[in-house]
């Protein structure tokens, strides 16, 4: 406990006035001695004992009352964070008052310096912990001539609560133009716009006003949810670009709790740590400046949209779910929905009333007329006070086809007798003429090794015994790259081969087979147990009609492996379906083969969208998602594969030189240049980055060459030749997934050039090193660039755009902190080829559903953040203001104090009154004037005392 006018505790002399009163009042009762006084003597000493306990009380409430007013008048304030309770120190004062004051009044010795010992004692303890207590503010708030500031500012969707006609982001941009303007001199500042990934929008701090006063004035909000441990972490910096001797952090915020990570205390160990390695060990404060949530809040939010399958063409409606929740604290009656699909607008839908937390779903069929990437937009008029979440898009690709190979492993039977019969009746067109959105073809399995698969979205194996090295190799890689693989674990496979298929991402299927059961009288699917995704639309009622289908044999199967799920099992309980993901492809498993030898599963009515379901689903894996995260740098994933960074140079003309980005190195340009306008002799070409082996064991590269060519692994020769040759390499120990430094170099001098790298891998398979295992950077570079273009962000400005490759992929880059909301995204001409020839595609960076749900800091959020960092939460901007000043601050307690005062007046009142009534009223004495003769006993007994005091003789 501190105070804010120190020098008026000097008023606390006045506690001495009614002391003196008394003192005086005391020594104006000066013994008498007369006749009269041997009667008074027996009234005084019946009455002394209840005076002395009624002068102590008023003593006291005296005392008090005039502490209680000085006090008040000197403002006390508790500090943040005060490690010292005012409800001690202020009793212990105030209690050391009335002992001093009270012990005035008694008569006895002993008591009395017993009184005052223990009153001065109070005082002295009271004076020192506020002393103590002042020490310390000091040593917190310390000042210097120059100090740099960072102000971030909350600009996440729940700061766009309206109140009074003022927004809380609104609030907080002016506070925060106040706080620059009334700084102490010396002050640098930074400004942070927090959102879903922080804005630095002044780079080092600035001490010129009027510049931080344009930037804070021209902030707008961008939504989303506020990352405030990025946001910290951008600050810190920032204020380690600053010059200045101390440093604080002032954060502008609603308190919502996301995006604060108080679920890592790792992550605030680090940034204490970071803290700490500032320059001149000058470790900032985190000063926080909080808006109070209005207790009573009104808000719809719409927090979803999903399609029911990842895969939609325009063959048939796709289902559209739009999920709506009251996240406020009040009953909400929201007006209509508006959905948007391109230039389209469907029917409105009213949502009714909604009582808080209840949410509700809302479904719409759509089939769309033209393929592409569009846009659905969603525009609820939410009627409530947060209108930023009442808005949600989402992006979709639309496909013109889905290929669809289907290698059949029972060639020779009859049409019903195979197991990829009744699979490709099922996704064949009704009629030749009738256009199709999945387009399946059947090849032999003996035709997979010609058959050309990178076209393909989903491969399925329909009971094949086993594959080809090279085959298997090519489908892992499919997989990997984006496809679908659907595996029909018929009668006619082998279970062992199966299970050791390996690839870049490990053993492809997702549990391990086992042999053939036939159940004597079969079993049945089990739609209770259909939990995944691509069993949505079975799970209910359309799943009864799987679930009649009797089985007639499956295989066992067991050991699911790790990220893998048992999508539908049997009624005993064994796996009917399992899936998994790939690399960036999916798997899937079903146990029983789909034709009529082992059921009647192909049969029924449920059986045609089955399979469609299933084949969208494994095509999901090469749709480019155009729907991002907010983050930093907002980007899209493109499909493709990597490659090596090369650079093209003449041998005779040292500035003649090309860069570009060859997948592989398998070229034959016989006695062509390797571009237009280079030299087609005399040239050499470079060939660097990474390679990841897909698996772990001994490589053998192979080279094919004309001229010269060396291959390097982590800086060591590992094949070198100059002339045309074919020759092979020693054998090289690679690890899979662990990325090695690749260079090579490649010379032509006259005549025919060309060159092709393969390897023999571990399983044999030998092939021309494929463009999935290079990525075109090294340990030390991060990406490469291979275009650029623009981009339309939510909010109408223009954005860089960059085509890059890396360790990510290929990837198409926004530059600038994501906004959530649509972009549009220009396609740089070097990857339009990617992108279906497409030079515009819409980008939408989600908005986090979470935000609109308010939840706000508690006492053991701050426990954490204070274990690590110095934290103070501050009311008002004169509060951030007297921490930079150096000057004590808190919550003040005056009015307290002055409430006591008031009430403490009014008992003193009450008990001087009665004590006046009470000495008016005197005592009744019973004197007999009859009996003159007889001398009292009391009487005799009182002269006796009387004589013994004065020493004299009767």
């Amino acid at each position: 406990m501190l105070f804010r006018n120190p020098l008026l505790l000097a008023g606390l002399v006045g506690v001495l006035i009614p002391i003196i009163l008394h003192l005086i009042r005391r020594q104006a009762a000066k013994p008498y001695d007369w006749g009269a006084m041997r009667f008074l003597f027996d009234t005084v000493a019946a009455r002394r004992r209840r005076m002395e306990w009624e002068d102590f009380l008023l003593m006291i409430a005296r005392c008090l009352l005039i502490s209680l007013i000085v006090l008040a008048v000197a403002r006390p304030f508790v500090p943040p964070n005060s490690g010292i309770p005012w409800l001690f120190v202020l009793p212990l004062a105030l209690l050391g008052v009335a002992a001093f004051g009270g012990s005035f009044v008694l008569s006895s010795i002993r008591w009395k310096w017993v009184m005052r010992v223990s009153a001065i004692l109070m005082l002295l303890g009271a004076g020192f912990l506020i002393w103590k207590e002042k020490a310390l503010n000091l040593e917190r708030y310390q000042t210097s001539e120059r100090r740099d500031v960072a102000i971030v500012i909350d600009g996440s969707t729940s700061m766009l609560l309206s109140q009074n006609g003022q927004t809380t982001f609104e609030r907080a941009v002016k506070e925060a133009m106040d706080f620059v303007k009334d700084a102490p001199k010396g002050t640098a500042f930074s400004i942070i716009l927090g959102g879903p990934a922080p804005e630095l929008k002044t780079g080092t701090p600035l001490t010129h006003r009027a510049d931080v006063l344009e930037v804070l004035e021209n902030l707008e909000p961008v939504g989303g949810a506020f990352r405030a441990h990025d946001a910290l972490g951008v600050a810190t910096l920032s204020l380690a670009e600053g010059r200045g001797s101390n440093k604080d952090l002032v954060v502008f915020t609603d308190l919502q709790r996301i995006g604060w990570q108080f679920d890592s205390t790792t992550s605030w160990a680090n940034l204490g740590d970071a803290w700490e390695g500032l320059p001149d060990g000058a470790k900032p404060r985190l000063l926080l400046r909080s808006f109070a949530p209005p207790e009573k809040l009104r808000n719809v939010s719409v927090t979803g949209i999903e399609f029911s399958r990842d895969v939609v063409g325009t063959d048939r409606e796709v289902a559209i779910r739009i999920s709506i929740e009251n996240t406020g604290t009040e009953v909400v009656t929201p007006g209509l929905m508006r959905v948007t699909i391109g230039e389209e607008e469907l029917e409105p839908k009213g949502l009714g009333q909604m009582a808080s937390g209840e949410s509700s779903i809302l479904d719409y069929r759509y089939q769309f007329s033209r393929t592409g990437p569009q846009v659905i937009k969603v525009d609820l008029d939410g009627n409530d006070d947060l209108d930023g979440d009442d808005v949600a898009e989402k992006a979709i690709w639309v496909k013109k086809t889905l290929p669809v190979l289907i290698v059949e492993g029972n060639a020779g039977a009859s049409f019903f007798q195979r197991a990829g019969g009744y699979i490709s009746l099922a996704l064949a067109p009704v009629s030749e003429k009738e256009e199709t959105f999945v387009d399946p073809r059947v090849i032999d399995a003996a035709a997979l090794t010609r058959e050309k698969i990178d076209n393909d979205a989903v491969i399925v194996l329909a009971d094949v015994t086993r594959l080809p090295a090279s085959a298997a190799a090519r489908i892992a890689d499919f997989v990997i790259n984006g496809g679908g693989l659907w595996v029909v674990a018929g009668p006619k496979l082998d279970p062992s081969y199966y299970n050791s298929w390996s690839g870049g991402d490990g053993k492809l299927m997702p549990l391990k087979l086992g042999e053939m059961r036939l159940p004597k009288n079969g079993v049945q699917a089990a739609p209770g147990t259909f939990d995944h995704p691509v069993l949505r639309l079975f799970k209910d009622e359309v799943g009864q009609d799987l679930g009649e289908a009797v089985i007639d044999g499956y295989r066992y199967s067991s050991n699911l492996v790790e990220g893998a799920l048992s999508a539908a099992r049997y009624s005993d309980g064994e796996i009917f379906l399992a899936t998994r993901n790939y690399g960036n492809g999916r798997v899937i498993v079903t146990t029983t083969p789909l034709d009529a030898r082992m059921g009647s599963l192909p049969a029924r009515p449920s059986f045609v969208p089955f399979v469609h379901e299933m084949t969208n689903w494994l095509a999901g894996g090469q749709t480019v998602d155009l729907n991002v995260r907010a983050s930093w740098s907002p980007s899209l994933s493109l499909p493709g594969g990597g490659g090596l960074k090369a650079e093209y140079r003449s041998l005779e003309n040292r500035g003649e030189n090309m860069n570009r980005i060859d997948p592989t190195i398998d070229f034959n340009w016989g006695n062509r240049a390797p571009e237009e306008g280079f030299p087609a002799d005399r040239f050499g070409v470079t060939w660097t980055g990474s390679l990841v082996p897909p698996a772990t064991g001994e490589y053998v590269f192979e080279i094919t060459v004309d001229d010269g060519f060396q291959l390097k692994l982590d800086g060591e020769i590992v094949y070198e030749g100059e002339e045309a040759a074919q020759g092979r390499s020693s054998k090289v120990e690679l690890v899979a997934g662990k990325p090695v430094v690749f260079s090579a170099s490649y010379e032509e001098e006259w005549g025919g050039a060309w060159v092709t790298l393969s390897w023999e891998r571990p399983d044999g398979v030998k092939e021309v090193v494929p463009a999935s295992v290079f990525i075109p950077v090294s340990q030390d570079e991060s990406r490469v660039i291979l275009g650029g273009s623009f981009a339309k962000d939510p909010m109408g400005g223009e954005r860089d755009v960059a085509a890059s490759l890396g360790r990510r992929g290929k990837l198409l880059e926004i530059d600038g902190s994501a906004i959530p909301g649509e972009y549009l995204v220009g396609i740089p001409d070097v990857v339009q080829d990617l992108m279906l020839g497409e030079k515009e595609v819409p980008l939408v960076v989600e908005r986090e559903g979470d935000e609109s749900r308010l939840e706000f800091w508690n006492e053991d959020d701050r426990r954490l953040i204070r274990r690590e960092v110095s934290l103070i939460e501050l009311k008002s901007i004169n509060d951030i203001l007297a921490v930079l000043r150096g000057e004590g601050f808190g919550q003040e307690i005056w009015k307290i104090l002055a409430i006591a005062a008031l009430i403490l007046f009014f008992l003193e009142g009450f008990l001087a009154r009665w004590v006046s009534k009470s000495r008016e009223a005197g005592e009744e004495l019973k004197v007999d004037f009859d009996q003159r003769d007889e001398v009292s006993d009391a009487f005799l007994k009182s002269a006796a005392e009387t004589k013994g005091a004065k020493g004299g003789i009767a």
